[in-house]
């Protein structure tokens, strides 16, 4: 049975002012707690290359959906949010230090736009290794039940790479095209880098993809920062996640970011004269999503 949730009507009118303006992140809370800088070091980079998803101005990270990164180790890679994992880590931190709190805060540091929302691809951690691509997938608040993880063969993408190039970083790149679960990608690789890998779960080219965006330009990834330098890849202690089919855990990600409120059977309460609360009608607030894999 789902838990209950009750919000008074001005504090709903509130969330949904908003709504027209987030159709990336719809109206799903951030998770209250994920793993709180719990995790063991597994490997260390090579490479780290820091990603821009969804700037609004490309030199001004407060004006991006996320910042991301893809470190590249000798055994190990792993695509995450940086925005996510440094508040992780400053929220344990801010926990040890305070041991008597009785909140711990939602976030600390840096987040870009709407850090407020969830959106599937900055809560979900991707680790590349011998092939396999293993994705943990963290659900908004109030449905953490659903947290699932899943294994695929790392994808294999058809690129066509087109005669265009452009200046990234320093790095000349050639655009290459494919088409991939649903849509269609457009993708710039700088050859001088060999890492046969990118953004998200983009790779397979014969150099970094540096900057890459679906054809319909709902989410555009770009690299603002590389660094050669030796960092500690961690993987997080994912307690209470549920082996769940990927197909099934994106049909999950969907439904929560279309109507997080049905999904947490959200529901509009009034105050009685004495006080109390009294629950009242479901609300449901629907807003459009676009995955990028739809198949």
């Amino acid at each position: 049975m789902k838990d209950s949730i009750i919000i008074l009507f001005i504090a709903f009118s509130t969330v949904c002012s908003g709504a027209g303006a987030q159709q990336k992140q719809g109206n799903a809370s951030t998770p209250i707690s994920r793993n709180l800088g719990k995790g063991t070091v597994v490997d260390q980079t090579r490479l780290r290359v820091w990603y821009a998803l969804n700037a609004d101005s490309i030199g001004d990270p407060d004006t991006y959906i996320d910042l991301q990164c893809l470190d590249v180790g000798d055994s190990i890679t792993k695509y995450y949010s940086w925005f996510v994992s440094n508040s992780d880590s400053l929220r344990a931190d801010y926990s040890k230090r305070n041991p008597r709190a009785q909140s711990l805060p939602l976030w600390l540091g840096p987040g870009g736009k709407n850090k407020d929302h969830w959106l599937q691809y900055e809560y979900s951690d991707l680790y590349i290794s011998r092939g396999t691509l293993t994705e943990y997938a963290c659900m908004p608040m109030h449905l953490g039940r659903y947290n699932g993880w899943y294994t695929e063969d790392y994808p294999q993408m058809k690129w066509t790479i087109e005669s265009k190039f452009q200046i990234i970083l320093g790095y000349d790149c050639q655009q290459a095209t494919c088409h991939w679960r649903g849509r269609d990608y457009v993708a710039w690789f700088a050859s001088e880098i060999p890492v046969r890998m990118g953004p998200w779960k983009l790779g397979g080219l014969p150099g970094l993809i540096l900057k890459a965006h679906d054809a319909d330009t709902l989410y555009t990834f770009e690299a603002v920062k590389i660094e050669k330098r030796r960092y500690p890849i961690t993987r997080y202690a994912y307690d209470g996640y549920t082996k769940t089919p990927r197909t099934e855990l994106q049909k999950n990600q969907r439904a929560f970011a279309e109507n997080w409120f049905k999904a947490v059977d959200f529901r509009r309460g009034s105050m009685n004269p004495d006080g109390s609360m009294e629950l009242g009608e479901p609300l449901s607030v629907h807003t459009d999503f676009y995955p990028l894999e739809l198949e």
